[in-house]
C-alpha cells in the first residue's frame, strides 16, 4: 500500500495534546481540560469525510455510538474480528496494517488516525502521514501523562520527531485563546 497508493490514499493524523506533549492523564483518559471545541468541530467534520479512522481501544470504547467505519487495534485478541460490516478489531502482531486495510476496505481514499500512541506510532511505522493535525493546549499540563510519542516530552521534540518521519510543518494557527494547531504535511 505504501509505494501503490500513496497518490490516492489521504491518511491523517489528528491529536490534541498538553504543553508537555500529552495525549491522556496518568489514568489513560484525556481529560475534558484538554479538550477545544473548535478543534473538537473540526475533528468530527473531518472524521465524517474519511472512509476509514483507524481508533485505539479505549478511545473507541468512549466513542462505540458512533456509526463509521473503524479498526481498532489491539493486543487482547488474534490476528483480526469483524465484529460488523463497520468495525474490525484486529492485533498489529498478528496482520499487518496494509492487509487489515485491503480486508475491511480495499479501496479507501481517506483514512483518519486517532490515536493513541501505539496507533500514531503503527501508523508512522507501518503505512504513512499524508497531514497531521496536531493541537495544543497551551495552559494545560499532564502531570505523569502519556505522551503523544515515546520520550517525547517537549514540543520542540514533536516537530523534531514528525520531520525524522517526513513531515514538516506548514500551518500554525490559533483555535482559540488556548489552543493552538499546527499542520504538518509530508513532503
Amino acid at each position: 500500500m505504501k509505494k501503490n497508493n500513496t497518490k490516492t490514499l489521504f491518511v491523517i493524523g489528528h491529536a490534541i495534546i498538553s504543553k508537555n506533549c500529552c495525549i491522556a492523564n496518568d489514568k489513560g483518559t484525556m481529560p475534558k481540560s484538554l479538550k477545544s471545541e473548535k478543534d473538537w468541530e473540526l475533528f468530527q467534520k473531518d472524521l465524517n469525510q474519511s472512509d476509514l479512522v483507524i481508533i485505539g481501544r479505549k478511545s473507541y470504547e468512549l466513542f462505540y455510538k458512533k456509526e463509521r467505519n473503524r479498526l481498532i487495534p489491539t493486543s487482547q485478541i488474534k490476528n483480526y474480528f469483524f465484529q460488523n460490516e463497520k468495525l474490525c478489531f484486529f492485533n498489529p502482531s498478528d496482520i499487518s496494517l496494509e492487509k487489515i486495510i485491503n480486508l475491511f476496505s480495499p479501496y479507501p481514499k481517506k483514512i483518519a488516525v486517532v490515536g493513541g500512541q501505539r496507533i500514531y506510532e503503527l501508523v508512522f511505522d507501518q503505512l504513512f502521514y499524508k497531514e497531521f493535525h496536531l493541537s495544543i493546549k497551551i495552559n494545560e499540563f499532564l502531570q505523569n501523562g502519556q505522551p503523544i510519542f515515546k520520550g517525547v516530552n517537549a514540543i520542540e521534540e514533536v516537530k523534531n520527531y514528525m520531520e525524522e518521519k517526513g513531515l514538516r510543518l506548514t500551518d500554525e494557527r490559533n483555535l482559540d485563546s488556548e489552543t493552538i494547531q499546527c499542520i504538518y504535511t509530508s513532503y
